[in-house]
């Protein structure tokens, strides 16, 4: 990479990896690839400017919230104020503490917020709730069937051995 590049870090907090492959103005294609969140792990790389603005032109990465931006610097809030999609990237690409303060809040809190997001952000606060042990009714009801699985609560929340 050249000296000059700018680079902003993007992190991974859904539970399956993640890769963009990208060729770079020189013709160069390089691979980056987020492992998925595992407990309070994260994966965060830094990558440059560019390949981030292409993301945010070319992909609904950001939108899916397969991708966070890590707002460390003045650049990075820069460019999650300027997205297209951005109220649906602050819906869907949301930290794990985010997380964890929606599943401990409200269920009205939950039961609003949960219908605004995608199916795969839903399964990662299912996947968190069953980690931390939620066991309100309501609330796994609500996520249950904000992935349509609502008469199957109990499949949602038990775990195969």
């Amino acid at each position: 990479m050249a000296e000059n590049t700018k680079e902003i870090k993007l992190g991974r907090y859904k539970l399956i990896p993640y890769t963009v492959r990208y060729t770079d103005e020189g013709g160069m294609t390089r691979q980056y690839t987020w492992a998925g969140m595992r407990g309070e792990k994260i994966d965060i790389k830094s990558i440059p400017e560019e390949l981030v603005n292409y993301l945010e032109m070319n992909s609904f990465c950001f939108k899916q919230g397969e991708l966070k931006i890590i707002e460390d610097t003045e650049m990075a809030k820069e460019i999650v104020d300027n997205l297209t999609d951005k109220e649906e990237y602050e819906t869907n690409a949301l930290t794990r503490d985010e997380m964890l303060k929606l599943l401990k809040g409200g269920y009205k809190k939950l039961e609003s917020e949960v219908k605004k997001m995608n199916k795969e952000t839903v399964n990662c606060l299912i996947d968190l709730a069953k980690e931390t042990k939620v066991d309100s009714s309501s609330k796994q009801k609500i996520l249950a069937e904000a992935i349509g699985m609502g008469k199957n609560v109990d499949l949602v929340f038990t775990d195969k051995e």
